[in-house]
């Protein structure tokens, strides 16, 4: 199995994909990734607050990772802070990390 962290949006197109990962016997899903804008508590993709996306990790049983940007980060900002969090994904013996792409309508595992 691989060991694979799904990268949450708290979106629809986001919970169709999770599911539909976790159907597939190839992957096990280990862990939620997402990224939260600290200065507002956030989740950076959809504006959700932090406590509605903890009670949405928790109905769905697993664990999130924040990854925390600033309150207005540039692209280097965004890079850097992207790369660290992924790199210790990987240090972590992370071997897939999975999306909803919401405008093609699928999953994409890399």
């Amino acid at each position: 199995m691989n060991k694979t962290y799904f990268n949450w949006s708290t979106g629809k197109d986001s919970a169709l994909a999770l599911y539909e990962l976790m159907q597939d016997n190839n992957y096990t899903i280990v862990q939620l990734v997402t990224t939260v804008n600290s200065h507002y508590k956030l989740v950076s993709m959809h504006g959700l607050r932090v406590e509605l996306l903890e009670a949405q990790t928790e109905a769905i049983g697993l664990p999130i990772q924040y990854i925390e940007l600033p309150e207005q980060p540039d692209m280097d900002d965004y890079n850097a802070i992207m790369t660290e969090a992924t790199n210790k994904l990987k240090a972590a013996n992370f071997t897939h990390a999975a999306f909803g792409d919401s405008f093609f309508r699928r999953l994409k595992v890399l």
